[in-house]
């Protein structure tokens, strides 16, 4: 009875904030010429027809809109994905993510060789690669750029943890030993912090140059940066896939607010929107000038919680905290459907635990734990969202109203996104909404990243700790038969599920609108864009 009260009250309320929504978007101007299609379902998005011309033509500048800017180009410091999708763009690895996001595919590296103890990887360099300025790559940049990724001053350096040496075996060859077995070792090399930079550039000019600066061998290169506007990208003419890009230029816009970006697009100042928001989202598929996609991707939405708080560092409140959340709801009317309720810190990816029910909505139990942890009253607190977020507003206002059943008083606090990644990585929050997306298709990442107290970003800064899940997590990095490992991580999801260091929200598609003239737009389950492989049928 008190279950079936509340989710009508929660309706009511999201029922008024999407037609507040709506309404902000009502006065855009429709965009012009016809055609294409949406996305399938399958983690990567598929572009509509184009009256039979399917051959790629070169030339134009893209524009896409996205909420955030970046921050640090250099590869082995920055953590957003605002700044990984776009060194993706400007640099190489020597192996990289297949497009379906379940391998590895080779990249600067044509092939490699395992020895048969598992800790020997020799691979073979594609000749005649060129940096950006024109300087061809070698083996001894590939040991310089890996050697800084897991050095000291690397933000980096703990996905690296089972490499032994580097060295330059060979005119195009090079040699990576480990330590012991190390199952992660493949997909780690193809993490943007594995880029391979120029020695050269980078000794001359220094790591102050780098932050905002690059020397790589990718499509693109950087031409523009202004700082919370725009960045540039143009062609990389000497890059080593013959042929492409076949864009001469990227322009990604930053654009915090949702309804601006949609005007943007409809009055066709830009090319593509990031971030569509679900309940945009048929009334833009209602118009044949633009391909909506919805993108099935490796990302798990969260509301990280800081444990080193008080009251948080009760373990009831913050599973009272998810039983007190109706997920269901959540995804009925804010995403319109579009997603699934988190049981995981992983996403759905190699190795996720789809035995855990999770913290499925079950009030009388949230304030059972309530009564029986440290603040049986209840108590004051606020959560940290980014400006202009419509999708973070809706959610903040629907986890304020439930919490509120539960004692929880909910300050809602607005900081601009870049502000906001600021706070929680400084630990200055108590709780904020963010999200988790692997780079990587191995679980190895993603659970340093988020769940292991000595894994380099001190449990994703919310100061979460279990002896155990850290032990299981270093065990399977050196265990190599699959099933061990896979027990190995469905254990460390079962402790951090009852240990609950987050508020378990949902798996979010991607969503994206382009005008029907982008061809060949794909977004990986890894989250990025290969625009590279882009045309402008124009």
């Amino acid at each position: 009875m008190v279950k079936r009260k509340l989710k009508t009250a929660v309706f009511g309320l999201i029922s008024s904030l999407l037609v507040l929504g709506m309404v902000a978007c009502s006065s855009a101007p429709q965009s012009a010429p016809p055609a294409g299609n949406g996305a399938q379902p399958n983690g990567a998005s598929q572009q509509g027809s184009d009256s039979g011309n399917n051959t790629p033509k070169p030339g134009g500048v893209l524009k896409l809109a996205r909420a955030q800017d970046m921050s640090n180009l250099d590869p082995i410091v920055p953590g957003d994905n605002m700044t990984i999708w776009t060194l993706l763009l400007m640099y190489d690895q020597l192996v990289r993510v297949t497009p379906d996001g379940n391998g590895i595919e080779p990249a600067l590296a044509t092939d490699w060789k395992i020895s048969e103890d598992g800790k020997t990887y020799t691979f073979q360099l594609r000749k005649d690669v060129k940096f950006h300025d024109g300087t061809v790559m070698t083996p001894a940049d590939v040991k310089f750029s890996l050697d800084r990724a897991r050095g000291e001053e690397s933000s980096w350096n703990w996905i690296y943890t089972g490499i032994d040496s580097i060295e330059v075996t060979g005119e195009n060859e090079v040699t990576i030993k480990t330590k012991a077995p190390y199952a992660p070792l493949l997909s780690s090399l193809a993490l943007f912090s594995s880029s391979i930079v120029s020695e050269k550039a980078f000794k001359e000019k220094g790591k102050e140059f780098f932050a905002s600066n690059e020397m790589g061998t990718g499509p693109f290169m950087l031409g523009n940066w202004q700082r919370g506007q725009k960045v540039e990208l143009k062609k990389n003419p000497d890059y080593w896939q013959a042929g492409k890009p076949y864009l001469d230029g990227v322009e990604f816009v930053q654009v915090p607010e949702d309804t601006t970006r949609l005007f943007q697009l409809r009055a066709s100042e830009i090319d593509i929107a990031s971030n569509v928001p679900f309940n945009q989202m048929e009334e833009l598929k209602a118009d044949s000038n633009l391909n909506v996609m919805t993108v099935d991707q490796s990302r798990v939405d969260v509301i990280v919680i800081n444990n080193t708080v008080l009251p948080f560092n009760d373990a009831k409140i913050r599973q009272a905290i998810n039983y007190a959340i109706d997920k269901d709801a959540l995804i009925k009317t804010v995403l319109m459907g579009n997603g699934q309720m988190a049981t995981s810190y992983l996403p759905k990816m190699m190795f996720h635990n789809d035995q855990i029910e999770g913290y499925k909505y079950n009030l009388e139990k949230a304030k059972a734990l309530m009564a029986e942890s440290s603040k049986p009253q209840g108590f004051k607190t606020s959560l940290l969202i980014s400006s202009g977020d419509e999708f973070d507003r809706q959610i903040a206002i629907i986890v304020k109203d439930q919490l509120a059943q539960i004692g929880i008083e909910v300050d809602i606090q607005q900081l601009e996104p870049g502000a906001q990644y600021d706070a929680v990585n400084n630990m200055k929050y108590e709780m904020a909404t963010t999200y988790f997306s692997t780079d990587i298709t191995d679980p190895d990442e993603l659970t340093s990243f988020e769940v292991v107290s000595t894994g380099g970003t001190n449990s994703y800064h919310t100061g979460y700790k279990n002896p155990k899940v850290d032990e299981l997590a270093d065990k399977a990095r050196g265990e190599l038969d699959e099933s061990k490992r896979k027990e190995m991580y469905f254990e460390i999801q079962k402790l951090v599920s009852e240990d609950a260091p987050f508020l378990f929200l949902f798996y979010k598609p991607a969503t994206y609108a382009a005008q029907s003239y982008v061809k060949n737009f794909n977004v990986l389950s890894t989250g990025n864009y290969r625009l590279e492989d882009v045309w402008l049928n124009k």
